[in-house]
């Protein structure tokens, strides 16, 4: 199977410090959107069935996009992974931090 017969989109999703990074290692970039401009890209990728690696900033999460949830729940052929602010990076908790601190008691 050829990767041109199935293309992944390379995304990342947040501020501008990390957006100009990640644009100059070849990502599509959307710079700080709000909830509408994330949804927006959110369905385009569904609609269209597209694989898509998805980097967001955390406080990405907090923009309030209505599928943001339901991609991470889906899995599929969508990717989605986090990254901290530049401005904060200790403040960085995802939720796979919270089931590890279940299965380890922690």
């Amino acid at each position: 199977m050829s990767d041109t017969a199935h293309p992944v989109r390379n995304i990342f999703i947040g501020g501008p410090a990390l957006t100009d990074g990640f644009r100059l290692i070849g990502f599509e970039t959307l710079t700080d959107p709000d909830g509408h401009q994330l949804d927006r890209l959110l369905s385009e990728l569904q609609k269209e069935k597209q694989r898509a690696l998805l980097i967001i900033e955390q406080s990405v999460n907090h923009v309030g996009s209505k599928l943001l949830d339901q991609i991470r729940s889906e899995g599929g052929r969508i990717v989605l992974s986090e990254v901290p602010s530049l401005h904060d990076p200790e403040s960085f908790q995802c939720e796979l931090d919270a089931q590890l601190k279940k299965l380890t008691g922690g």
